[in-house]
C-alpha cells in the first residue's frame, strides 16, 4: 500500500481553465492524457464512487480494447505513485472500492466547489437586495476561471456534461455579477468588458441587453440604439430571428428615454448600508438550472408581465398535476424581476390556506409591525392595497385553488399578480389564463440529460424518447426518473426503460422510490370534481380508450350526448381530458392525459363497462383509435 499525502490538506485541484494538480507550488498534474482524463472526472466526482465501466466509457469511448481494464488499473497505480511522491501520511486517497474507484478530497481543495460555493452565497445577496456584497462574491467567483473548464483535457460523455455544466454555472454567475455592477452604479467600467463578451458571445442576447443599459447610463444613448440594430442584423443573420420581447422593451425604453433605466440602488449611490430587508422584499423561490424549454410560454409571459397596462390583472399559469407550472411562473418571474423594483411577494397554497393569514405575512414582510395587522381578512386587505398604492411589484402565488383565495390578495398601485393552479374555480375579473401542456419529446428528452449530469444518455436517445413517452411530457416525473439514473450509475437507460415501460405497474414506485407522489395530487383532484363528472372520467379510465367522442362518452357513462358534451367540457376546464378540433369536421375528439390511467385506479369499477365498451363502433366506423 502506498502511502500518501492526502489530497484536501495542501494538495489544490484546478478544472476550471486547464486541469492543474498542485502542492506546495509543485506541479504535479499528469502529462499522459488518458491519466489526466482517469483523475480529472474522479476529482469532479469526488465523494461519489466512479464505476469501472464509466471510467472505460469515458477513456475508450468507442471501441474499448480488451486491456481496458487492466489498463484502467495501471493508471490508477501511476497516480497514486505521483501523489506519494508530493509526501507521506495517511492511505492512498484514490480508493478502490468493488466496483470503482473514489477521491477523498476535502472541502476547499477543487476550485469548481469554491467557485459554486461563492456563486450560490452571491445569488442569495442579490436576491436579498445586497448587491454590494453579491458583486463582490461574484467578482471572487468569476476570477478563479482561466479558460473554459478541463480545455486541456481529453474528454468523453462524463467529462463532456461536467465540463457543459461548469461553463453553464460561469456564463450565469458572469450575469448576475453584471446586473450586481450595474445596480451599484459601476457602468462605466462595464462597457469594454461586454463588448468582449459579446465578440465571444454574438447570440448571447442577455449580454447586449446590459451593454445597452450600461451605456445609457453612461450618457451614451444614441450607441445604445446601435448596439440594439447590431444584435437585430446578427440574430436575422445568423438565426432569422428577431430580438427577445426583453430586449424589444429595452430598446422602446431608451427610445423614449424611460426613467426606469437609471434607478441605482440608493443606498450604495449614497455609501450607506444596504437598505432594512423589509423595505424590498425579494422573496421568489431559486429557479431551476435544468430547466428546459417552453419558449413560447415563457415569451407569452414576458409580454404579460409589465407594470404598463398589466397593473391590476391576474395571470394564471393552469395545467394537469406534474406539467411544471411552478417552474415555468417561478423562472418566469425571475425573467421580469427588475421590471418590480418595489418587491416580489411569495406565498404557497394549499385547499385550507386562508387568504387573512398570507395577507398577515405580506404586511409584515412591506413593514407594518405585527401589533397593527388587523384582525379581519377584509381590514388586511384594505392595508395590504394601501401599502402597495404607490410602488411596483410583483406576487407569486403558488398553487391556488379558488378565485376565492386571490381575490382578497390583489393588491394596488402598478402591482401584478401571477398564480399557478391545476384547475381554478370560480370567476375573477381580469384574470388571464396560460395553458401550459405536457413538454415535447424532444424538450423532454432534453430535461433527463440535463438530470443526469453523471452521463451522457443522449447516447440512447430513442430509449429515453421511450420513456418520455411513457410519463406523458410531465416533467416532474422525468426530473425523478433522471435522479434515478443518477443514484443508480450502473443502470443503463435500457433498464429503467424495462422498469417503467415493460411492467404496467412499474411507473409508481420508481417516482416513489424519487419521493415523487402523482397518486395524492390525481386522486385530489378526481375528488374535487361533480360526481357525475368524476363518474364520467373514470368509466372512461377503465374503457381502454385512447380517443373518444361525446358519443363514445355516452355509451360508456349515462345521460343524452348534450349532458355528456357539458361533461366533458367541464373535464377539460379541470385540465383532467385534453381535446382538439378534427380537420375533417366540428366533432370534438378527447384523450385522457398518459399518466392518468396509472394513477385514477381504485375509485370506481362498474362490472357492465367491459360489456358496454364492445358495444362501442371500432375505428373503421369513427375514425378513432379504439383498443379491440
Amino acid at each position: 500500500m502506498f502511502l500518501c499525502l492526502p489530497l484536501g490538506e495542501v494538495m489544490r485541484f484546478n478544472t476550471l481553465g486547464t486541469f492543474e494538480v498542485t502542492h506546495e507550488d509543485r506541479l504535479l498534474t499528469p502529462t499522459a492524457p488518458k491519466q489526466r482524463s482517469v483523475l480529472a472526472l474522479l476529482v469532479l466526482c469526488h465523494g461519489g464512487l466512479v464505476p469501472v465501466t464509466s471510467l472505460i466509457e469515458e477513456i475508450w469511448p468507442e471501441n474499448p480494447p480488451a486491456s481496458a481494464l487492466t489498463t484502467l488499473q495501471t493508471y490508477i497505480y501511476q497516480l497514486r505513485k505521483l501523489f506519494c511522491a508530493a509526501g507521506n501520511s495517511h492511505d492512498g486517497v484514490l480508493v478502490t472500492k468493488p466496483l470503482g474507484y473514489l477521491a477523498r478530497i476535502a472541502p476547499g481543495s477543487v476550485d469548481a466547489d469554491e467557485f459554486e460555493q461563492l456563486a450560490g452565497t452571491a445569488k442569495d445577496a442579490l436576491e436579498a437586495g445586497d448587491p454590494l456584497r453579491a458583486s463582490q462574491l461574484l467578482h471572487r467567483a468569476t476570477a478563479l476561471w482561466r479558460g473554459d473548464a478541463l480545455c486541456d483535457v481529453q474528454r468523453g460523455p462524463l467529462l463532456d456534461a461536467h465540463a457543459a455544466k461548469l461553463n453553464e454555472a460561469w456564463l450565469q454567475a458572469l450575469g448576475m455579477r453584471v446586473e450586481a455592477d450595474l445596480q451599484i452604479g459601476r457602468h462605466r467600467e462595464l462597457v469594454g468588458e461586454l463588448r468582449g463578451l459579446i465578440a465571444k458571445y454574438p447570440l448571447h442576447e442577455d449580454l447586449y441587453a446590459k451593454l445597452m443599459l450600461a451605456l445609457y447610463r453612461c450618457d451614451r444613448r444614441s450607441q445604445a440604439l446601435q448596439v440594439y440594430h447590431e444584435v437585430r442584423r446578427c440574430l436575422d443573420d445568423e438565426l432569422g430571428i428577431d430580438p427577445s420581447p426583453t430586449l424589444q422593451r429595452l430598446h422602446q425604453n431608451v427610445l423614449s428615454d424611460s426613467p426606469s433605466l437609471r434607478q441605482v440602488t440608493p443606498a450604495v449611490r449614497a455609501g450607506s448600508a444596504p437598505a432594512p430587508r423589509n423595505t424590498v422584499q425579494a422573496q421568489l423561490p431559486a429557479d431551476l438550472s435544468d430547466f428546459t424549454g417552453r419558449t413560447a410560454e415563457l415569451a407569452e409571459l414576458d409580454r404579460l408581465l409589465t407594470p404598463e397596462g398589466a397593473a391590476g390583472r391576474t395571470f394564471a399559469v393552469t395545467g394537469m398535476t406534474g406539467v411544471g407550472k411552478t417552474v415555468l411562473a417561478v423562472r418566469a418571474a425571475h425573467e421580469a424581476r427588475s421590471r418590480f423594483p418595489d418587491g416580489q411577494l411569495f406565498a404557497e397554497f394549499d385547499p385550507d390556506t386562508e387568504p387573512a393569514d398570507v395577507l398577515g405575512g405580506f404586511l409584515t414582510d412591506l413593514g407594518v409591525p405585527a401589533a397593527d395587522v388587523p384582525a379581519g381578512e377584509a381590514e388586511r386587505a384594505k392595508l395590504f392595497r394601501t401599502r402597495t398604492a404607490g410602488g411596483c411589484g410583483l406576487i407569486l402565488l403558488d398553487n391556488v385553488s379558488s378565485a376565492a383565495q386571490i381575490r382578497p390578495l390583489l393588491p394596488g398601485g402598478r402591482w401584478v399578480v401571477l398564480a399557478t393552479a391545476r384547475r381554478l374555480t370560480g370567476s375573477l375579473p381580469g384574470l388571464v389564463p396560460v395553458l401550459l401542456e405536457p413538454m415535447s419529446t424532444d424538450d423532454g428528452v432534453t430535461l433527463m440529460s440535463k438530470v443526469v449530469t453523471s452521463r451522457n444518455i443522449l447516447h440512447e436517445r430513442g430509449t429515453v424518447a421511450a420513456v418520455v413517452h411513457r410519463c406523458g411530457g410531465l416533467p416532474v416525473a422525468l426530473r425523478a426518473l433522471g435522479e434515478r439514473l443518477s443514484v443508480n450509475r450502473h443502470w443503463p437507460v435500457t433498464k429503467l426503460a424495462a422498469r417503467v415501460i415493460g411492467d404496467d405497474d412499474g411507473l409508481r414506485p420508481e417516482l416513489q422510490a424519487a419521493g415523487v407522489d402523482l397518486h395524492g395530487p390525481f386522486r385530489e383532484d378526481l375528488a374535487a370534481l361533480e360526481p357525475r363528472d368524476r363518474q364520467l372520467l373514470t368509466r372512461l379510465c377503465e374503457s381502454g380508450l385512447d380517443c373518444f367522442t361525446a358519443k363514445n362518452a355516452v355509451a360508456v357513462g349515462e345521460g343524452s350526448e348534450r349532458e355528456a358534451e357539458d361533461a366533458l367540457d367541464r373535464l377539460v376546464a379541470a385540465n383532467m381530458l385534453r381535446v382538439r378540433v378534427q380537420a375533417d369536421g366540428p366533432e370534438f375528439h378527447y384523450s385522457l392525459p398518459p399518466l392518468f390511467k396509472d394513477f385514477c385506479d381504485g375509485i370506481e369499477r362498474p362490472s357492465h363497462l367491459l360489456q358496454v365498451v364492445a358495444t362501442i363502433p371500432r375505428e373503421a366506423e369513427t375514425g378513432i383509435a379504439v383498443p379491440g
